[in-house]
């Protein structure tokens, strides 16, 4: 017969806290602080350091043995990998669309024949 262990609610008080004061935290960098180009690093590192928490607590991983502790890093590894290789993709592209130099809009140039008229002027057609 597998013994229970006897939880205590404070275990997860605490865990609540340390979540209540990422959140306001991450609002006071966000808004009161202003990094600059760093405040999205640190609020994704704030928001990474919330999941792993709730996953690890409010999930109970920290209670699991062996593999199913590991699913969690491996899944979160292989996900950061799908994202990062996206990521270099779309900024290769970006770049390689919009040579340095060029300030000029990316849509192309339309006649003016083929613009389309906005919702509720006389000239628009039906089904435009």
């Amino acid at each position: 017969m597998a013994e229970e262990k006897k939880k205590s609610a404070w275990g997860y008080v605490g865990v609540w806290a340390v979540l209540a004061v990422l959140t306001v935290l991450t609002w006071v960098l966000g808004t009161k602080l202003k990094l600059g180009p760093m405040g999205l690093p640190v609020a994704l590192l704030i928001a990474v350091a919330k999941t792993v928490l709730v996953a690890m607590f409010f999930m109970h991983l920290v209670e699991q043995p062996g593999a199913r502790r590991v699913v969690f890093p491996v899944s979160v590894l292989f996900l950061a990998l799908l994202m990062g290789g996206t990521l270099i993709d779309a900024m290769t592209r970006i770049r390689m669309a919009r040579p340095d130099g060029i300030e000029d809009e990316l849509e192309p140039k339309r006649p003016a024949s083929t613009r389309t008229e906005p919702p509720g002027s006389p000239n628009r057609w039906m089904g435009n």
